[in-house]
């Protein structure tokens, strides 16, 4: 039968000795509880040089016990060149509506990157392959959420079905820019830092000054899983006010899944060493703060809010300075992500595009393109009131939703939800 649980061995079968011994074959590993997925972690080991942001397997056992919590499954594909396992690619699944859905295996408010996790990332086969495999997953319908156009997972995407929606949407309306800081380039931070205008440099010095007379000001991340939690509820509590104010539909800050979900993670690895909950404090409380996804090689500002009774002090801008001289001392780069923003643009010297794909694994997977196609129209309409609220305010105004401003950066499934 299709898909049915397999067993992971972690001493792979030697099949070195029978023909074609070096094909590209893969397993679909179908997990329905923890004690499943905890069976894969030689898996993660295997690959753990290669991993980005997101796709540790910390990071994916936590989601995976929160998916199973929801009632959905989790399918991961494992792609083997011969005896050597060379991709795996993690999904879970669960039914929105008449269709049943691979999604990213990540934190739920479908975010995270989109792709694999391969042995070599200049590869094109491998991507192409685990591709392949993911698709035998049992599900109608696969979303990859923001792939960049460079990346190889892209190509690989070209000889798949995919959204018929989608395709009829002109690229410089599927796509969003994406925003990061090559770090590695510069000799000292102070360098980067005298290639942002002389506005972005001279306010950082001032606002730190006028920060520091309203009370003792700390930088920094939280290293025990008590502060985490303590940061962490106040981060999602602000940020869900934040959204209401200004009528923004963000279904994953109307409840607790996402805030559990760090919280939960915050336990489980060494904060000490990683920046995972960032900080400013002003006499011991939380005035900016974000969630950060730290890889080998960047880290990612994932998920950041602030007190708006400081705004003319820019603690997001001081947030951001705290996290990027971080990045800089412990050799990675920094990653803005994706949708456009004021202060993106203005700390950022590198841009990328990134698209969201939905690929057709059944006939029944073809039921959601009316979902997408609601889906793309909100996007379209939040990009006009995003772009007129950051460089037209008065015609942003008239453009607001009611019950607030229209500024903001939302998202969600195309499936069953809107972003």
């Amino acid at each position: 039968m299709r898909n049915a649980p397999i067993e992971f061995v972690a001493s792979r079968p030697d099949v070195s000795a029978r023909p074609g011994a070096n094909r590209i074959h893969h397993e679909i590993h179908v997990c329905r509880s923890s004690a499943d997925f905890i069976r894969l972690r030689p898996a993660w080991d295997a690959l753990v040089i290669h991993w980005p942001p997101g796709l540790n397997f910390t990071y994916c056992e936590v989601a995976a016990v929160h998916a199973f919590a929801r009632g959905a499954t989790v399918s991961v594909a494992l792609v083997y060149e011969g005896a050597e396992l060379v991709a795996l690619w993690p999904v879970m699944i669960a039914r929105r509506g008449a269709c049943r859905v691979a999604s990213m295996l990540g934190c739920g408010n479908d975010q995270e990157y989109g792709g694999p996790l391969v042995v070599d990332p200049t590869d094109v086969r491998f991507y192409a392959a685990a591709l392949d495999a993911v698709r035998h997953v049992d599900a109608d319908l696969l979303e990859i959420w923001l792939v960049g156009l460079d990346d190889l997972v892209t190509s690989a995407l070209s000889c798949v079905p995919q959204s018929w929606v989608m395709g009829a949407i002109p690229a410089r309306w599927r796509g969003v820019d994406s925003y990061s800081i090559a770090l590695s380039g510069f000799a000292t931070y102070d360098a980067f830092l005298a290639t942002r205008p002389e506005s972005l440099r001279g306010h950082l010095r001032r606002h730190a000054r006028r920060l520091a007379d309203r009370g003792a000001v700390q930088y920094g991340w939280c290293q025990s899983a008590t502060d985490a939690r303590e940061v962490l509820t106040w981060l999602f509590a602000n940020k869900r006010c934040w959204a209401l104010a200004r009528g923004l539909d963000t279904p994953f800050l109307m409840d607790d899944q996402v805030r559990d979900f760090f919280i939960d993670l915050a336990g489980r690895i060494d904060l000490v060493a990683t920046p995972l909950v960032t900080f400013v404090k002003v006499d011991g409380v939380p005035v900016a703060a974000s969630v950060n996804l730290v890889g080998p090689r960047t880290i990612e500002y994932f998920i950041t809010t602030y007190d708006e009774a400081y705004a003319t002090c820019s603690v997001g801008n001081l947030l951001v300075d705290c996290i990027v001289r971080w990045a800089y001392a412990n050799g990675r780069d920094f990653d803005f992500r994706p949708f456009f923003s004021v202060y993106k643009e203005r700390w950022s010297n590198r841009r990328s595009r990134h698209e969201s794909h939905f690929v057709m694994l059944t006939l029944r997977g073809r039921l959601a393109e009316l979902p997408i196609v609601a889906a793309q129209i909100r996007r379209v309409l939040r990009k006009v009131r995003t772009f007129a609220s950051d460089r037209l305010p008065v015609l942003g105004a008239m453009l607001q939703p009611p019950g607030g401003t229209a500024k903001g950066e939302a998202s969600s499934s195309a499936v069953g939800r809107t972003r």
